[in-house]
């Protein structure tokens, strides 16, 4: 049961969670990250995702996959905007197992319909229906070849209960997207803010607490672009509680994994490191690093994306 409460764990965590703040003013300590898209503007950008994870038992294990999100602003108003994101040209490598876990590196084509604010940030998808039946096919896919043991088929079947929602799906499975817009509708200073935020929990009960620092980090008005950055640190001694009660009610045989989900949560980190570039004039981005780090009892993981706007 040890590997499904991991699996849970980093699936339930997926998400991100930021605190957006629209203040429209620039000095030389401070910038905002607003957009300034004109309707039907055009971008693409190569993505590189990779994972490593480091097991005790199993030992280390790397996957990486590269592709391309075709962007293309299909409708703006006073309002906001609706934009269109479209995956292609895939090309994986290393570990089988943790690629098939990847679910955008089997989306080859999908085409993601979302509507963002006025200054940029993430307000709704609208075709989730389409991305939920892409993901639910690729779990079918990815436990095809594998041993359907009681604990794992219960353990996949509790994700794909989860993915029914439209809320779940928009904070799970479009992460590229929510990565993307994470940055915008906040004023960023040199001296850095911490804020305390909430990842959301997908099962319906309390969020898990956690902090996040803002800093602006090089802001050249001369050539037209700003480097920021949003650090997060989830708070273990408050989320690890909603954790460990959560992964209960999911378990199959609650009282028999007790003792094993106590000490995996109590042995529980995870941090984010988020670095965006942006143009002032316009708002596009054309750098995005992130990495999560997530350690859960004898498994280590940390995931990445690289995103980076092709010319």
């Amino acid at each position: 049961m040890k590997t499904t409460i991991q699996f849970l764990f980093i699936v339930l965590l997926s998400g991100s969670g930021f605190i957006a703040v629209a203040q429209n003013r620039t000095t030389d300590t401070s910038a905002t990250c607003i957009s300034f898209w004109k309707n039907k503007d055009t971008r693409v950008y190569q993505i590189k995702h990779s994972k490593e994870k480091t097991d005790l038992v199993k030992g280390k294990s790397i996957s990486a996959a590269t592709y391309e999100a075709h962007l293309k602003v299909i409708d703006s108003s006073a309002a906001g905007f609706t934009i269109e994101w479209v995956y292609k040209n895939f090309a994986t490598s290393g570990a089988s197992e943790q690629t098939l876990n990847s679910l955008h590196s089997i989306m080859e084509g999908l085409k993601i319909i979302y509507k963002t604010d006025d200054v940029g940030s993430f307000s709704e998808l609208v075709n989730w229906q389409q991305v939920r039946d892409f993901a639910i096919s690729s779990y079918e896919k990815a436990i095809a070849g594998k041993p359907q043991t009681k604990e794992f088929v219960a353990g996949l079947n509790q994700v794909k209960a989860i993915f029914q929602s439209k809320e779940n799906i928009q904070t799970i499975l479009i992460k590229e997207v929510q990565l993307f817009h994470s940055p915008y509708g906040i004023e960023y200073n040199t001296g850095g803010t911490i804020v305390a935020t909430e990842l959301p929990n997908v099962t319906g009960g309390a969020p898990f607490p956690a902090t996040v620092t803002l800093m602006l980090n090089e802001l050249n008005k001369k050539q037209d672009y700003c480097k920021i950055s949003l650090n997060q640190v989830i708070d273990k001694g408050k989320a690890g509680p909603i954790m460990a009660a959560m992964l209960k009610k999911l378990s199959s045989t609650p009282i028999k994994d007790e003792a094993e989900i106590d000490k995996q949560i109590k042995d529980m980190e995870m941090s984010d490191v988020n670095q965006f570039t942006y143009a002032i004039s316009s708002g596009w981005l054309s750098r995005i690093y992130y990495s999560r780090t997530t350690i859960i009892g004898s498994l280590n993981q940390v995931e990445s994306y690289e995103i980076t706007e092709k010319k």
